[in-house]
């Protein structure tokens, strides 16, 4: 199929009911007016007593079966705090990233000011490749950091036997894990340490906040150490503010107008310099407790939708999927998938922006200038984490999505994929 057939391919379906303003969101977290009283009460309030934390900490306990907790203001927040509690007798001692992640994580180890080494990821389950890390572990390492991405579980058993080997700790980076579960247990309760995120993009949010979870003696002596360490928090307006705007946002011709201005930078992978390390604020506090049961409603959503595009990705010679394991259960954040040179060229378009077609992270950590100074093996290959960045992409599969949504993103694989 050529260049200019499937653009027209591409730009009919999207035509045919909305036109240039039909612009779905690539991923969803799900917000009531009530979720968005709650914050602003809380606000008004200043609920910074330990008490207002109780309903978080409650559900966190119920679903993860925590040792300890610890609120922090994002889970970026988090991960600094884990890196620093985990590392700080260690010194020297590296922590062991990701090569093709979330920007976020380097925001944390430039935050907890730690040397970084980078393993490779394998671009065909979005897992550790253990080959690599068992060649970073051997530079000197204190903490490995294993996130799940996308909503895809990753199994830690053989990442946990190597680090107890080296005597590193793991600490599981379940920011996007969106319901995702191993053998029927949730992801996000597979090693020492666990990071969560509520921020807009996460399935369940709170506008921003994170949760730090220990399950051993060694993670729970982190959280009393770092837990000292964490200014108060702020009173929370500019997360309420940016709750009311998503909130706002979700009808597709709204967020069509927003997506339409550069400025605001919807869908971009941005790096984000460190914070000061803040325990949660009380908007994030309250919307987190009065949004869990809707995010909960919305994994089924997500799964059936993954499914039927799953379905249609059969058989496209454009697209590749990502595996998983068979005991395995992705919660689907979003449906990522391998993507040959031509179709990832097509996602650039701005028929699949509408679809909420979207590239992404477009560079591995070793190419990120501000981790460079701490990234002592940055010269390193990384096949896995370059072939991730250039073809990568991911639909959505929110419950916003209806019929006719579903029927264009099928029509835009099959036009972009059967070349």
């Amino acid at each position: 199929m050529s260049v200019a057939s499937w653009r027209a391919a591409a730009r009919a379906p999207a035509a045919a009911g909305g036109g240039a303003w039909r612009h779905q969101l690539p991923v969803y977290s799900p917000l009531s007016l009530r979720a968005l009283l709650d914050g602003l009460r809380a606000t008004a309030r200043r609920a910074l007593a330990p008490s207002a934390a109780e309903p978080v900490i409650t559900l966190l306990r119920q679903r993860y079966a925590p040792r300890a907790v610890l609120l922090t203001e994002s889970g970026t927040a988090a991960l600094t705090a884990a890196l620093v509690g985990v590392l700080q007798d260690r010194p020297g001692a590296a922590a062991a990233l990701p090569a093709f992640c979330c920007y976020d994580v380097a925001t944390a180890a430039l935050g907890a000011d730690v040397p970084a080494l980078l393993y490779d990821t394998d671009p065909h389950s979005l897992t550790p490749d253990l080959d690599s890390l068992r060649a970073t572990l051997r530079q000197g390492v204190g903490a490995i950091v294993v996130a799940h991405l996308f909503g895809y579980p990753v199994d830690l058993g053989e990442v946990n036997r190597l680090a107890a080997d080296a005597g590193a700790v793991v600490i599981e980076d379940a920011a996007q894990a969106a319901g995702a579960t191993l053998e029927g247990r949730v992801a996000g309760a597979q090693s020492s340490l666990a990071v969560l995120s509520f921020g807009r993009g996460k399935g369940l949010t709170g506008g921003g906040g994170g949760a730090l979870l220990a399950y051993d003696a060694a993670g729970e002596r982190v959280i009393a150490r770092v837990g000292e360490l964490l200014r108060a928090a702020r009173r929370g307006w500019p997360e309420l503010a940016a709750l009311t705007g998503q909130w706002l946002l979700v009808h597709w011709n709204l967020y069509g107008v927003a997506a339409a201005l550069p400025w605001l930078r919807l869908g971009e992978t941005i790096y984000r310099e460190p914070r000061p390390l803040r325990v949660a604020t009380p908007v994030s506090r309250a919307v987190v407790a009065a949004t869990w049961r809707l995010a909960d409603q919305e994994v089924p959503a997500r799964r059936g939708h993954a499914e039927q595009l799953l379905r249609a990705l059969q058989r496209q010679p454009g697209f590749e999927t990502i595996g998983t394991p068979r005991h395995a259960r992705p919660g689907y954040l979003r449906l990522p998938v391998l993507a040959a040179p031509t179709a990832r060229r097509a996602v650039a378009s701005a028929a699949a922006r509408r679809l909420g077609v979207m590239p992404s992270y477009p560079q591995p950590l070793c190419d990120l200038g501000p981790l460079a100074p701490r990234c002592a093996n940055r010269a390193a290959a990384f096949p896995g984490g370059r072939l991730l960045a250039a073809r990568l992409c991911t639909l959505p599969t929110h419950s916003r999505l209806d019929a006719r949504d579903l029927t264009r993103l099928e029509h835009w694989i099959r036009a972009v994929g059967g070349s």
